[in-house]
């Protein structure tokens, strides 16, 4: 629940671009921030929080994270000026920051090696289901409510899961028969001199640059002002792409579990979620069925993300699990958290000045080339692919 809360912010900004845009009165660049800075937080505690996991257990850590989640929520439903709007935004990326190591390490304290892969993939469909809830749900309740009403719900959805958490999660975790001290320095130092970690870290940034800067934030304003969808249909349209992807998460993983190897099925998926996306962004008018298909078959190839977590935790095997986990996701947020804003530039440098309603409004051909920079980035982790590191046959 708490995960899945973490991926219900990451999106929220997609659907409230021109609200917030005109409450704060910022253009792409700074709103692109704006989102980013979930992802910089999150990026910045991914490294202690993966060590501090691997040393001292998860349930405490939980705990913090649901609570500063809720407390971010409420910081941002609140914000009277573009500051408080970032301060908030930053408490939420550092609650989200080590519920993805927690999650994992617990499905490998708790079920059998051979079905980790499959359980990685339906823990990040918890994720997605999460994110479904940012779009078309939360869509709803900006337009019904107001933005700040629909944040300061999820502000108390947040706390009631800070409780819950406190009330149920029993973390089973086998006592050390002697005390030890971790080696925090040396784990981490270890796990960037891999080759591995570097390896991972850009096929990982390059599957998740899209799903994350297209799909969690730019992806509602260019269905509304190039397609002319109402914000909550274009929610929808992209509900398509995260469903595909909460989909695509545990099929990718059972694939790479019944071939017993995961680098081939990786190359098939990114290649897949590259070419689809390419098709997307530069066909010009394509129908809608199209667009509804694109999305999906998307969103599915997406969900090859699953296997550079399962090869870093087989790669690494032995106490520095969560070290590599949360240092390969350091670097997958923070590519996502400079594309973000980068395709803002882009789109604000396009700009031709037209307003509506106190938002900028960008032309098709501005964000055909604010949203090209993506199919770039995809490419990377076809490239990455070929390079990373054969866990099977």
């Amino acid at each position: 629940m708490v995960f899945g809360f973490a991926f219900f912010q990451r999106v929220a900004p997609g659907v409230m671009v021109d609200t917030l845009m005109r409450e704060f009165a910022v253009g792409g660049a700074v709103l692109g921030n704006l989102s980013a800075v979930y992802f910089y937080t999150y990026a910045l505690s991914q490294v202690p929080a993966g060590l501090v996991v691997d040393a001292y257990g998860s349930g405490r850590i939980l705990v913090a994270s649901a609570i500063f989640l809720a407390l971010g929520s409420w910081v941002f439903s609140g914000a009277g000026s573009i500051y408080e709007a970032f301060l908030g935004r930053l408490l939420i990326g550092l609650g989200g920051g080590a519920t993805f190591v927690i999650a994992l390490n617990l499905a490998a304290a708790w079920f059998p090696p051979e079905k980790f892969t499959l359980l990685s993939g339906m823990i990040l469909s918890f994720g997605v289901a999460g994110s479904l809830a940012g779009q078309l749900p939360l869509a709803w309740g900006v337009e019904t409510f107001g933005w700040r009403s629909a944040m300061y719900g999820a502000a108390l959805f947040a706390a009631a899961s800070a409780v819950g958490t406190v009330l149920l999660l029993r973390v089973r975790t086998p006592k050390p028969a002697k005390p030890v001290t971790p080696d925090l320095r040396g784990n981490f130092l270890a796990v960037l001199k891999r080759r591995d970690t570097w390896v991972l870290t850009a096929a990982g940034t390059g599957t998740m640059s899209i799903m994350l800067t297209f799909g969690g934030l730019w992806a509602v304003p260019w269905l509304s002002q190039v397609y002319g969808f109402s914000r909550p249909d274009a929610a929808l349209l992209i509900s398509v792409n995260a469903l595909g992807w909460g989909i695509g998460s545990p099929l990718v993983g059972w694939i790479a579990g019944r071939l017993g190897r995961n680098k081939e099925p990786f190359i098939c998926a990114v290649s897949l979620s590259l070419a689809a996306y390419a098709t997307l962004i530069l066909t010009p008018s394509l129908p809608v069925p199209a667009i509804y298909t694109l999305l999906f078959v998307q969103g599915i190839a997406n969900g090859a993300i699953v296997l550079i977590f399962t090869t870093a935790h087989a790669r690494f095997a032995g106490g520095q699990e969560g070290a590599s986990v949360g240092i390969i996701n350091t670097g997958i947020m923070s590519g996502v958290a400079l594309f973000q804003p980068l395709v803002g530039w882009v789109l604000d440098l396009h700009w031709q000045g037209r307003v509506l309603d106190g938002a900028r409004v960008y032309d098709a051909a501005a964000y055909q080339t604010g949203l090209s920079v993506l199919v770039a980035t995809g490419s990377v982790a076809v490239i990455g692919g070929f390079l990373m590191p054969r866990v099977g046959k």
